[in-house]
């Protein structure tokens, strides 16, 4: 059988494209800062060195400043691009692989209290009763 040993001196592959870092989809609800306030959004994926961000309201433009708040990060970054209704952030400042690792568990639990939210109100829509209203 034939086995591969890699040549040592041949330098190590890089990735190729835009992003060197894994990133993760979240689609949560958060906050960023702009120049105008604190505006609700949803973080719809992070990685250590950015985010893309979805908004309703009035888009920032590119080079501005915002900063992102979700659950208890809180992290400054640059708008480097501006589409429809999405945004993306730089970071100044790469945000830990914990810290993104944390926002993902956050993320899981936020998708799974929103199941159960769903579950209840379908099941309460099919036995007739008004959102929240329980048998007596």
């Amino acid at each position: 059988m034939l086995t591969f040993k890699p040549d040592p001196t041949l330098p190590k592959p890089t990735i190729a494209g835009r992003r060197s870092v894994p990133r993760v989809r979240l689609f949560v609800p958060a906050q960023v800062m702009l120049v105008r306030g604190l505006e609700q959004c949803v973080l719809d994926n992070l990685s250590q060195h950015g985010a893309q961000i979805l908004f309703n309201a009035r888009m920032p433009q590119d080079g501005s400043g915002a900063v992102l708040k979700v659950k208890d990060l809180d992290v400054f970054g640059t708008v480097i691009w501006v589409k429809g209704k999405h945004f993306g952030v730089q970071f100044e400042e790469a945000v830990t692989l914990q810290q993104v690792v944390q926002i993902r568990h956050y993320a899981d639990a936020y998708a799974e209290h929103q199941a159960m939210i769903n579950a209840r109100n379908a099941r309460n829509f099919v036995q007739g009763r008004a959102p929240g209203r329980r048998l007596r």
